[in-house]
């Protein structure tokens, strides 16, 4: 009861808490919900195939979601005819998939991103697909397509594959974003099958067949039917729902753990301002434990309150989340959120976890409160430093400088998760000694003021002065959320300009023509760019499951980047466009196979030695004995694996170029109808922003924004619980005679000042940190990489805990000095 009452009378010292919890419920249960019904979904394409046969998988542990070794052609028409035989089958189709995309006025229309839009007619049966008008392609001069490019059978397109533009007649339409042509033109351009798809005849028992065609496929794949069709799910639908799965999860983490410190911190607070309090009831008999039951309590019973609105808040906005997570790509079309019990329940009593943690520290501190310990101290403050906080401080401001240094001699991720490690020390620090560099500042601020008209800038100053602790609690959250917030936008673009630049560096390239509208870049796009390097990527399968990425090299870019390689065993000779060395033959003259060069990391997982031919399994399904010519070092290039752009070429057809790095200019008007865009190295790497670096963009910005809500909530419960408790100070104030404009001047002054001190300081340890990534960068590139502080992340961040940080501090005060002076006073 006593716990009640105390929530009901000082409901103002529990309202951050209160709000942290819900909003922290609010997001669990959004965010429980949206993960409960989120899910792998049958792509709609294969909507009506009941039994469907997918290629042996592959290990996937390395976090790149590559799609099943495919079938040899030889492999796939063996498989076709023996489970067109299987009963209840009427036909096996194969899915053959290939890169496709309409032309029209000139230039590429739909983009269809990195998901194959082309595949043979054949393969219509699988969803099925109707024509909406006309007939089926009856040639490989014929083209069925989507309705909605605004096309009619009989009139001439033109289709951009990887190979580059060819004309063809539109022979029907469809109303799916797809363009069918005729089995033997789809083979030509596609890589190899990995879905063979069983048409089943009318009546058939599904179970029999599957388990026939089980019997028939043996360890050579995998039959799918029911809920397993799942399985085939693209890579890209997987990676982008893995990537909405991370932000889910760290929306969860964050809320959680910002939650918990929410309500240590308010519960802290809240015990020093009732330590007189504590000491009453403990003078009157109460025990340690008895306190610490009745803080519990307090935290419980505002627990129950706001878990309880977070959870109906959650229901009711989970569907929006949801939405917005389609929006962003980070969940498939027509994902809905189902509306689950116990993501609700769960959510609920995490909510109670979180309030009975946070309050765990505060609760020890009041029980350890002595009877007569509180009454007889004063209204003064301690000294605000202590020895174990100097020397904390002390330990956390070298580490991180010295983790700054350290991150400048660093490579790649390394050196971005050292500039992390550096800024978090250095933030920890920077806070730990706020309490010792605030009085600095403030006089430094506030000297050139003095000589204005007025006391309203004397007084706030040396209220900050006075109550350095309150100062330093409330411009912590700000130096953090600033910090991190600046820090984090600064890494992604430093990370996104410093990659782009790094090929282009390796090139020696003043410009690169880059796709537009389109996937990647075909050959006739890349061949329109005389003398350009360019990287044609792949994959290949070896052993039973591994995996690695490679990439065929133009004859220019080879040239250019060998200067930069490091070889550790054999020669880069022998890899030229015909796989055969200038100076003679291959290593293998009778067979003329292809040569590699490889990563001395990957020749070692993998057991492979210079000289030694090694069977590899390219993406048409072939196998084919590739000779190791030579090993290099790790960062001697980007890709694991180097062939020639011909030999990848001649194994996957449907494999695009990412970009031609060149020294010489390309008219745009020869580059458009092809999907591409000539820009300068500079551009290039400032527009650097693939579909996967916008997915990231997304989650930064979600950290971002949660980051700096959360930190808002800290600083304006911070603020309204210490404003409520100086309302004597403001009536003195008002009898010492100063109005009550100069009192809500001399608040937003010292609010403003806070937020001042804490973004300031923020802004230091991302500057300093940005600069060492950017030193690192630099020196590993041999090239100048600009440091573009995210101005505006910092600007919005910094205005919106102003904001909070004065409606925190003027509200209460415009509020107490509505009481009478006097009266306030007494």
């Amino acid at each position: 009861m006593l716990s009640l009452a105390t929530v009901r009378t000082r409901w103002a010292s529990f309202l951050g808490t209160f709000v942290a919890l819900g909003l922290g419920v609010t997001i669990l249960a959004m965010t429980a919900l949206v993960l409960a019904s989120a899910g792998p979904e049958v792509p709609r394409r294969y909507a009506a195939t009941q039994v469907v046969v997918q290629s042996p998988a592959v290990d996937r542990s390395d976090g790149t979601f590559t799609p099943g070794r495919p079938w040899s052609r030889q492999r796939t028409d063996e498989l076709l005819r023996a489970l067109a035989a299987v009963p209840g089958v009427a036909r096996a189709v194969p899915d053959r998939a290939f890169y496709a995309q309409a032309v029209i006025e000139g230039r590429p229309v739909a983009d269809p991103g990195p998901e194959p839009r082309g595949h043979n007619w054949s393969g219509a049966a699988f969803g099925p697909e109707p024509l909406t008008a006309g007939s089926a392609p009856a040639d490989g001069h014929q083209v069925v397509l989507d309705a909605s490019l605004g096309l009619a059978p009989g009139d001439p397109v033109t289709l951009l594959t990887a190979a580059g533009p060819a004309r063809y007649t539109v022979s029907g339409t469809v109303g799916s974003p797809s363009y069918y042509l005729s089995d033997p033109a789809a083979e030509a351009l596609a890589p190899g099958v990995r879905v063979i798809g069983l048409v089943t005849a009318p009546g058939a028992d599904v179970q029999a067949v599957a388990a026939a065609a089980a019997s028939v496929v043996g360890g050579d794949g995998e039959v799918l039917h029911g809920a397993a069709l799942t399985a085939l799910e693209t890579g890209r639908a997987e990676k982008t729902r893995w990537i909405g799965l991370q932000i889910l999860v760290a929306m969860a983490g964050l809320t959680a753990f910002v939650s918990v410190f929410v309500v240590a911190s308010t519960f802290a607070f809240a015990i020093v301002q009732r330590r007189r309090e504590f000491g009453l009831l403990r003078t009157i008999g109460a025990t340690p434990r008895q306190i610490a039951r009745t803080v519990y309590a307090e935290s419980l019973a505002v627990g129950v309150v706001a878990g309880g609105t977070g959870v109906l808040l959650g229901a009711l906005l989970s569907p929006a989340l949801g939405a917005l997570m389609v929006e962003g790509g980070l969940e498939p079309e027509g994902f809905a959120v189902r509306f689950q019990a116990l993501p609700l329940v769960g959510s609920f009593a995490l909510g109670l976890v979180v309030a009975l943690l946070g309050v765990w520290s505060a609760s020890r501190r009041a029980a350890r409160t002595a009877p007569l310990e509180a009454l007889r101290e004063a209204a003064v403050e301690h000294r605000p430093m202590t020895r174990g906080r100097w020397i904390a401080g002390g330990v956390c401001t070298v580490l991180g400088l010295g983790l700054v240094v350290v991150a400048a001699d660093s490579e790649s991720d390394s050196m971005i998760n050292n500039a992390l490690y550096a800024a978090m020390a250095l933030i920890v620090g920077l806070t730990l000694f706020a309490p010792a560099v605030i009085p600095p500042i403030v006089r430094t601020v506030f000297r050139p003021l003095s000589g204005l008209r007025g006391a309203t800038a004397a007084v706030a100053g040396e209220s900050a002065l006075t109550a350095v602790r309150r100062t330093a609690s409330t411009a912590a959250p700000v130096l953090v959320t600033v910090g991190f917030a600046v820090l984090i936008a600064g890494l992604f673009q430093l990370r996104a300009t410093g990659y782009a630049l790094e090929e282009t560096v390796r090139q020696e390239a003043a410009s690169v023509v880059t796709p537009q509208g389109v996937p990647g870049l075909s050959d006739a796009a890349v061949a329109a760019v005389p003398g350009g390097a360019s990287l044609l990527p792949t994959r290949l399968y070896v052993g039973g499951t591994d995996h690695v990425g490679a990439v065929g090299m133009s004859e220019a870019a080879f040239r250019k980047a060998r200067t930069r390689m490091t070889v550790t065993s054999g020669s880069l000779d022998g890899l030229t466009a015909d796989g055969l060395s200038p100076n003679g033959p291959s290593p293998n003259p009778q067979t003329g196979e292809p040569a590699m060069v490889v990563k001395a990391g990957t020749a070692a997982w993998l057991g492979w030695t210079t000289g030694r031919r090694v069977p590899v399994t390219f993406e048409d399904g072939s196998t084919v004995d590739v000779t190791v010519i030579a090993e290099i070092t790790e960062g001697s290039a980007t890709a694991s694996v180097l062939l020639t752009a011909g030999t990848v070429r001649a194994h996957d057809p449907s494999a695009l170029t990412s970009a031609v790095y060149t020294a010489g200019t390309t008219s745009p008007a020869a580059l458009a109808p092809l999907g591409a865009q000539a820009l300068s190295s500079a551009e290039y790497a400032s527009r650097t922003d693939s579909e996967d670096d916008a997915l990231v963009r997304i989650f930064l910005v979600i950290l971002i924004g949660m980051s700096l809500g959360y930190t808002c909530l800290a600083v304006a419960n911070t603020l309204l619980m210490a404003t409520a408790q100086r309302a004597p100070d403001f009536a003195v104030l008002r009898l010492s005679g100063a109005t009550r404009r100069q009192v809500l001047r001399m608040v937003a002054a010292e609010s403003t000042l806070v937020v001042g001190i804490g973004a300031a300081l923020g802004l230091l340890i991302a500057v300093v940190t940005l600069a060492g990534i950017r030193s690192g960068l630099s020196a590993r590139l041999g090239t100048r990489v600009d440091l573009a502080l995210p101005w505006s992340t910092m600007a919005l961040t910094t205005g919106v805990c102003l904001l909070l940080a004065l409606l925190a501090g003027v509200l209460p005060a415009w509020s107490a000095l509505r009481r009478p002076g006097a009266r306030a006073a007494g």
